[in-house]
């Protein structure tokens, strides 16, 4: 690759360089574990050392002033093996740094430091920082896929206390589900790979793939709307966290800053700005317009790597955009999404949904309608204002939803009760619109209603499917009632009324009758199932078939010779195959010919007959069951 240097920013400081004319080929014969752990030892001073990062700039002045609490950070540690520790470490001083000074931050660590977590808090982040293994490429081994590559490594599953388990989200996942705050500026720190180098123990790359790995890393961060990636590999994230607290400078001014020079006999990464090849800016390949600034020590090669707009500021990033955008943007409308075969019971009109795991109305659809695209802070809070669960998406113009699958923060189910979810939308030029909440019920006193078979019938007097059994399973007590609605609506039979039940499984088998003990006619029937607890009453609902046949076409209506598949479905195991005579205005009757999938189970592809008259056409379905009785059942369509 040949690479096209460009020209470095104006500088604030001047400093005497040593100057290589290329990068030494020796091998970096020092661990990254031994090493890391002194720059970790070193960055407990980091913290007191702001004074001596701005001595050289501006006079330390702190940011936010009323400001802060708009700014939201999210800082991740990946599981790193027996380093684990140390990096939460590194994690919390930069979250501790940022937090003092007002800001929101989400701190996400091992063994919860999800995929699914990353995504809910990452959305609209202002500062985004990861601490943990790199997985990037130019790499020895393996080929290139973004869907592993220059991303995350994060647990596989949530709990997972074997911090060797790592799982790698690349950097085409992140951007497809991952939309920073504009401005947003990325740490990458203490990882292989994002600054230029390897893995450690391996050797120094050439200038080429050092600028690679390093543009490879930072253009996924970029495309979710970083506008500057630190990729920092011994240096500690404390030192950055400062700057942007305390300081007025561009990014390049910090990458160039150097702690505690001369305080140790030799300088040491650890400390920031190398400063051995100052000038190796290069235009990023993977990010047009990016520049790719490169700092690499002479005998440990490339430790340091800052990526995007260098000459954006610490001032810039507190401001917020340019744009001369002051117009909030509102929600104008909130509501919930059907929610299937889940309904509250007697009237009342608040949402409820069911997240027991069952795959019943397990998660709830948050519908909202936005003025503009924006950052959606989302909470989820009990009665008394306690949030247990808080995320932030983002959502184009007009209607669109998010997802809320009945968990908290730390991904457990919460308990029984009304929440209020609250949304709050934020676009890109930082202005923030009301809040908006809807009131929502989590109830989950029961799950798992089923009826067996879903296809009976029972009123041709024969031992054939004669009864279907019902049930579901309390997992706490309640009042059941129990009843079946025709089509219309109308209850034709009551189970039970307000019955009361222990914890455990409750069947009931129906023969297909009516309270008034006579045979329901054909057709589809609702059993409703309404449990009653003190924290609330809901239903659940179950569709059969009462019927010998059951047939569904491919369209519901056509015109002569358009395709339609036809689909039996038998309730008694079928002598042969049923005849289906057809009906069609103006025409003679004619019979479909049937293929057979099993004794219950037959189709057929076919045309409406050209010639016919617009109207109803009839298809009578005629079989024999297993035990000679005859069974009937008529199906239209509409003739165009």
């Amino acid at each position: 690759m040949s690479l096209a240097p460009v020209r470095a920013t104006p500088r604030i400081i001047t400093r005497r360089l040593g100057f290589f004319a290329a990068v030494t080929a020796a091998v970096f014969m020092f661990s990254f574990t031994s090493l890391a752990a002194t720059a970790q030892a070193s960055s407990s001073t980091t913290a007191t050392n702001t004074a001596a990062m701005v001595s050289d700039a501006h006079a330390a002045t702190t940011h936010p002033v009323g400001t802060a609490a708009s700014k939201k950070a999210v800082i991740v540690v990946g599981p790193v093996g027996s380093q684990t520790a140390e990096y939460i470490q590194g994690a919390t001083d930069i979250a501790n740094i940022l937090s003092a000074a007002g800001m929101q931050v989400v701190l996400i660590l091992p063994p919860h430091a999800t995929w699914s977590a990353v995504v809910s808090a990452a959305n609209g982040a202002d500062f985004f920082a990861y601490l943990g293994h790199g997985n990037g490429w130019p790499a020895p081994y393996g080929t290139f896929r973004e869907d592993s590559k220059d991303g995350l490594g994060l647990d596989p599953t949530d709990g997972d206390t074997n911090t060797n388990d790592v799982t790698y989200y690349g950097a085409s996942l992140m951007k497809a589900s991952i939309v920073l705050a504009p401005n947003a500026i990325v740490l990458l720190n203490r990882l292989c790979y994002a600054d230029g180098n390897g893995e450690g123990g391996s050797a120094i790359p050439t200038q080429d793939v050092a600028f690679q790995r390093a543009d490879n890393f930072a253009s996924g961060f970029l495309a979710m709307g970083a506008k500057v990636v630190f990729a920092l590999g011994w240096q500690p994230g404390s030192d950055l966290a400062n700057a942007l607290v305390n300081t007025h400078e561009t990014m390049d001014n910090f990458f160039e800053w150097k702690d505690g020079e001369g305080t140790e006999p030799q300088y040491q990464p650890w400390h920031g700005w190398i400063g051995w090849q100052p000038n190796l800016y290069l235009g990023s390949v993977r990010t047009p317009g990016a520049v790719v600034h490169l700092d690499p020590h002479p005998t440990a090669g490339y430790l340091r790597a800052v990526t995007g707009d260098l000459s954006f500021t610490t001032d810039q990033w507190w401001g917020g955009t340019d744009s001369g955008d002051t117009t909030p943007p509102a929600v104008t409308s909130l509501t919930t999404g059907s929610v299937t075969n889940t309904s509250p019971a007697y009237g009342d009109s608040t949402p409820v949904f069911t997240p027991n795991g069952d795959g019943i109305s397990d998660t709830l659809t948050i519908k909202h309608t936005l003025s503009e695209a924006s950052y959606l802070d989302i909470s989820v809070a009990r009665p008394g204002g306690t949030v247990v669960r808080d995320f932030t998406s983002y959502s184009e113009q007009g209607a669109t939803s998010d997802v809320w699958n009945g968990r908290n923060d730390s991904a457990s189910i919460v308990p029984d009760g009304t929440y209020t979810v609250t949304v709050t939308p934020r676009d890109r030029a930082g202005n923030v619109g009301p809040a908006v909440s809807i009131n929502v019920d989590v109830l989950t006193a029961m799950r798992s209603p089923k009826a067996s078979p879903s296809q009976f019938y029972a009123a041709d007097g024969d031992t054939l499917a004669q009864a279907q059994t019902q049930k579901v399973t309390l997992d706490e007590p309640a009042n059941l009632t129990w009843v079946i609605k025709d089509a219309t609506g109308a209850v034709v039979r009551h189970v039970m009324t307000n019955e009361y039940h222990p914890v455990g499984l409750v069947s009931w088998a129906w023969d297909g009758r009516n309270d008034a003990a006579a045979y329901v006619p054909d057709g589809v029937y609702t059993i409703s199932i309404t449990a009653g607890t003190a924290q609330g009453t809901y239903s659940h609902e179950v569709r059969v078939t009462v019927a010998p046949f059951k047939v569904t076409t491919s369209a519901s209506s056509a015109s002569a010779g358009q395709t339609i598949k036809l689909t039996i479905i038998a309730a008694e195991a079928q002598k042969g195959w049923p005849k289906v005579t057809v009906t069609q205005p103006g025409l003679a009757k004619y019979s479909l010919r049937l293929v057979k999938s099993s004794t219950t189970k037959f189709a057929a592809t076919f045309k409406l007959r050209a010639g016919g008259l617009p109207g109803v056409v009839t298809f009578r379905i005629s079989g024999t069951d297993a035990k000679g009785g005859v069974d009937t059942r008529f199906f239209t369509i509409t003739m165009l």
